[in-house]
């Protein structure tokens, strides 16, 4: 298993101790979390912030965009230190799909987005994160049927021979990464529950754990 730590929720004021104190443990990226105040009712930061990040650590950083018309940021967002980015399907149509012919792109999708709406661009992109919660805030609850999509997502890549990374990201906890696991996920990606907890190793070694 994979494990992404989110950095949304981490203490922006000291955010070079906070990441080089997670940066010392056995994550295998950060996720930036890009929200616009349309797509989602939050913002949060842009380009300029990869930029710093990416000065900070060599850890992969993987760019989550909650934004509508990804495909005027895209390549800034690359251009910035990203190492794959992540649209959402509910962003895109005839005239931006395109985009997912860029290298290490990959889509995402909230909670009430049906499968049936995903498929056609599972072909495309070599990672799949699957929202637990809602796009927009941290520190929700993570929403179960999430759990029947990871397993209908790695039957699909089976059957269809596809090669694309499953990720689940929202909620997650020691409780519900043990779900995640056995229903077949990659990589959990998870926020509060390490980036808010006294002991951020400890709590990463447990993750690691469930393996």
């Amino acid at each position: 298993m994979k494990l992404g730590v989110s950095i949304l929720n981490m203490d922006f004021g000291n955010l070079e101790a906070s990441i080089k104190k997670i940066e010392k443990t056995r994550i295998d990226d950060f996720h930036m979390d890009i929200m616009d105040g349309h797509f989602v009712d939050n913002i949060s930061y842009g380009p300029e912030m990869v930029k710093t990040v990416r000065r900070i650590t060599g850890i992969p950083l993987i760019t989550h965009l909650m934004i509508e018309n990804p495909e005027k940021f895209v390549g800034r967002f690359f251009e910035a230190g990203s190492q794959a980015v992540l649209v959402h399907v509910e962003t895109l149509n005839d005239a931006n799909r395109s985009i997912l012919e860029m290298d290490n792109m990959g889509i995402s999708f909230n909670p009430d987005v049906p499968l049936e709406d995903v498929a056609p661009y599972l072909d495309k992109v070599n990672r799949v994160l699957v929202m637990s919660v809602y796009a927009g805030f941290g520190g929700q609850d993570f929403i179960e049927e999430s759990l029947q999509k990871i397993a209908a997502l790695k039957e699909i890549r089976k059957s269809k021979g596809l090669d694309f990374e499953i990720s689940v990201d929202g909620g997650i906890n020691a409780e519900s990464a043990s779900r995640c696991l056995k229903a077949g996920v990659d990589e959990i990606v998870v926020g509060s529950y390490i980036t808010r907890a006294d002991d951020p190793a400890e709590r990463i070694d447990t993750l690691l754990g469930l393996c």
